[in-house]
């Protein structure tokens, strides 16, 4: 359960980067995800353009933590029961 969660909060945060890589122009987003300049007479100039690449590496990347949390919700381990347990037979005094 506990492996399902983290796997899940992995796949929304790697969504939500992926739909800002296609949003937000290159130029504007925010530091920790990288922004591009280009050069234009000698002055670097904000670029306009977006990340593909990485909004569908971003995107895929999530859908695959998003398949391992629900095969991690849907397949859970059989639980384990004491040897003593599964064959108690109740007492006939």
């Amino acid at each position: 359960m506990i492996s399902a969660v983290i796997l899940a909060i992995i796949a929304l945060l790697f969504i939500v980067v992926g739909i800002i890589y296609l949003t937000v122009p290159a130029g504007s987003l925010p530091s920790i995800l990288g922004h591009a300049t280009t050069t234009l007479h000698g002055h670097k100039v904000a670029s306009s353009g977006h990340h593909p690449l990485r909004a569908a590496g971003s995107l895929i990347v999530g859908v695959v933590f998003a398949v391992g949390a629900w095969f991690a919700l849907k397949y859970k381990g059989k639980a384990v029961t004491p040897a003593g347990a599964a064959t108690k037979e109740p007492a006939n005094h």
